[in-house]
């Protein structure tokens, strides 16, 4: 990912975990639990004009890992190992992901995102997201369904009736957290839509001779995915989104696999792109702003554990980057930010005096960002939501995730920042 990233630790101006608890753990996103509470006290809570409360059902979320595995930490049978060749062999042989954990935790003590992301193998990218993004993916997965509610809602009560095609991008999203976890949401609300009409139907009496046709509000939108990012993460987004369609995942009666039918309305395309370095046109591209009726608008951006690392990367071209999409975008469109909470994402800017006596200020990560889209793009955002420190707890009794010594899961703390364009 270029720097923007969205899974894995900061890497030239991708996600900055670089700035958690510790170097090594603090790679672009911490797991999470299936609860997100809110801090009591939070500051930003009288301003919040949206709920970012919704959770998914825990053996939704072990299904969940259940991709993570199948799809980076293969397995060969018998069978499957007599038909393959000697380089298909090696490459699904399982990975030694302890070696490969602490080389990563070597590179991102080191701040040397280049080798962790940039420039790293595919063993070592895979890797990273058994580790990082699986449990990352449990905690987004509730405020992507919340945010998605959101979405259709608003999209059913437009005058026009909206429309029912969207299109996110998630900067900084090559680690996969961002797709697996939209996979969920979207599995989520698919499922309580088809129940909320068995409901309906079942509740129809036999004395009524016809029963209504569900109206055009209850059809399945769809949901197109651009994850955009630094590093070559292509063959952990292939594995991955084939591995959401596959019906061999193991998973159980509740929530059965695949994670989504191949009808399901829902695709992923991967752009190894550097967001700072992008032409307005590249960037028009990116965003689908373009006047082709074939074209799925942009109705939420995502910024996960990444703009920290672009504004460290360029204070200028991040401030760009975001008044650029401010441009692009067009009225509706959600953006979310989430970052390491606190100190973890403040940054330090200034010059040294004529003395040469470095002259440093401190900024918050999130002043910055109000900043730009409040003040600078005063008129053209609204903020709906923010809470400056909120965890998501796994459950740990429950969740079963066993993919190498060094990449169980964890908890998250992080900070959330919503706006919606005017």
């Amino acid at each position: 990912m270029p720097p923007q990233k969205s899974q894995k630790p900061p890497k030239q101006g991708s996600k900055s975990d670089k700035k958690k608890s510790s170097p090594p753990s603090g790679p672009r996103r911490k797991p999470q639990n299936q609860q997100q509470q809110r801090q009591p006290g939070s500051n930003d809570e009288a301003e919040n004009k949206i709920e970012i409360s919704s959770t998914i059902p825990v053996s939704l979320q072990q299904l969940l890992l259940n991709v993570f595995k199948a799809a980076l930490l293969p397995i060969h049978t018998s069978a499957s190992k007599d038909q393959a060749t000697e380089d298909d062999t090696a490459e699904e042989s399982q990975l030694d992901v302890k070696t490969l954990i602490q080389t990563l935790k070597s590179h991102l003590y080191n701040r040397d995102f280049e080798s962790a992301f940039a420039d790293a193998s595919g063993e070592l990218l895979r890797a990273y997201a058994l580790r990082w993004s699986a449990a990352r993916t449990l905690g987004y997965a509730g405020l992507f369904k919340s945010l998605l509610e959101a979405l259709f809602q608003e999209q059913r009560d437009a005058p026009s009736g909206g429309s029912e095609r969207n299109h996110v991008v998630c900067i900084g999203g090559g680690a996969g957290a961002e797709i697996v976890a939209l996979a969920a949401a979207w599995r989520d609300l698919m499922d309580a839509q088809t129940g909320d009409l068995s409901d309906t139907l079942d509740a129809v009496s036999l004395e009524t001779a016809k029963v209504k046709e569900p109206s055009s509000s209850s059809a399945s939108p769809s949901l197109s995915i651009t994850a955009v990012d630094i590093g070559d993460w292509s063959m952990v987004v292939d594995r991955l989104s084939s591995t959401i369609l596959s019906p061999d995942v193991p998973s159980s009666k509740s929530h059965p696999a695949p994670l989504l039918p191949t009808n399901s309305n829902f695709s992923v395309d991967f752009n190894r792109l550097d967001v700072l370095s992008l032409t307005d046109a590249e960037l028009a591209s990116l965003y689908h702003t373009t006047k082709s009726p074939s074209t799925t608008p942009t109705t939420l951006v995502t910024l996960m554990f990444t703009l920290n690392e672009l504004f460290s990367t360029s204070m200028a071209k991040a401030t760009t980057f975001l008044l650029k999409t401010t441009d692009l975008l067009q009225p509706g469109t959600i953006l979310l930010v989430v970052d390491s909470p606190g100190s973890y994402s403040t940054l330090k800017l200034g010059k040294s005096d004529s003395s040469g006596v470095p002259q440093e200020r401190q900024y918050p990560m999130k002043f910055l960002l109000d900043h730009t889209l409040l003040s600078v793009a005063k008129g053209r955002w609204e903020k709906i939501y923010s809470q400056d420190s909120r965890w998501w707890r796994r459950d740990a009794a429950r969740l079963w995730y066993d993919v190498g010594e060094g990449a169980g899961l964890e908890d998250m703390r992080f900070q959330i920042h919503v706006y919606r364009r005017l």
